[in-house]
């Protein structure tokens, strides 16, 4: 006779209602299937659109992809900055009673199994944790972005592979694939509207570290993540991310990272070496591997230059 295989444990629920945030600022057909995904993995999908009225191509986009999933859509006629919006993203779903917040980029595509893997993860995870980060995973098959840690927030170290389910203590997470709890989010309060875009993630994140919330890597939450026109690089027996960001993206990612780090330097003084390391990096690869070099470089250098004039004039508010 033939023994009977036990049948597997059903998994567990996720223990709460999840509201997806999506920013679309000049989407193109990617959206709909990052709203699609989403819909599967949470309870609620929101979206906020910029520049609505721009262009009539992009409103009937975003508006298919709302009719298709059934998001709550929010607009404004101008670009507002990511952080303006996720901040009014995160107003209306926690008023409507969200118990988890999962951000997404539009181009980020959540991989089928998203939300049990965040169920298990939260079963398994310390009980102090406030945000749960997904693994991007570039769809052409680059490498998964590595991880900063740093358990005691005065030394960092970088994982660049996840092999055990859980990795905790991290310096920080991104943004697209966070799952975020309302009871961390309200905590924290608001993303800082005056980054506008960069470096927002990190901020806030070093903010949830330091009101008391853990930050875990989740090695089975997936998501796709497109990172625009990036190429990958060989050097030095690794693979270098060249992302080609624009100028002004440049600035705000050097301004950014000297306010971050005006703002938490001392009680993450982590944050010191990693973000000498990330500036450095930055400079290099605009300075020997990206295209019009000369403009960025000249904005990179004034968004640091305005970092420091801000530092000495006057502290970056918290």
């Amino acid at each position: 006779m033939a023994m009977e295989l036990p049948t597997p444990a059903p998994a567990a629920p996720f223990p709460g209602r999840i509201a997806a945030l999506v920013v679309a600022y000049r989407p193109d057909d990617g959206l709909a299937a990052c709203l699609a995904a989403a819909a599967g993995a949470v309870d609620r999908v929101f979206l906020f659109q910029q520049d609505r009225g721009r262009d009539a191509a992009d409103d009937a986009r975003v508006d298919r992809a709302v009719a298709t999933t059934g998001a709550v859509l929010l607009t404004d006629p101008a670009n507002i900055g990511l952080a303006a919006a996720q901040n009014r993203l995160m107003d209306q779903a926690l008023a409507q009673g969200a118990d988890w917040l999962l951000f997404l980029d539009q181009d980020s595509v959540p991989r089928p199994g998203l939300r049990a893997a965040y169920a298990a993860a939260l079963a398994a995870a310390p009980p102090d944790t406030g945000l749960l980060a997904a693994r991007n995973v570039e769809p052409e098959g680059g490498p998964d972005s590595p991880w900063v840690v740093s358990p005691d927030a005065r030394r960092w170290t970088v994982v660049r592979r996840l092999d055990d389910p859980l990795l905790p203590d991290l310096l920080l997470a991104p943004a697209s694939g966070s799952l975020v709890s309302a009871g961390a989010a309200r905590a924290c309060g608001p993303l800082r509207d005056d980054f506008f875009i960069d470096w927002v993630d990190v901020e806030y994140a070093l903010r949830l570290r330091r009101a008391g919330f853990r930050l875990v890597a989740v090695r089975d939450a997936l998501v796709d993540h497109r990172l625009g026109a990036v190429t990958h690089v060989q050097a030095g027996g690794r693979t270098l991310a060249i992302t080609h960001h624009a100028a002004r993206r440049r600035w705000f990612q050097a301004r950014n990272a000297l306010w971050t780090w005006r703002l938490h330097r001392r009680a993450v003084p982590a944050l010191t070496g990693w973000t000498l390391r990330i500036l450095a990096s930055t400079a290099v690869k605009i300075a020997v591997m990206e295209r019009d070099r000369l403009p960025k470089l000249a904005a990179f250098a004034g968004g640091l230059w305005h970092g420091v004039w801000q530092g000495l004039a006057r502290r970056p508010q918290p």
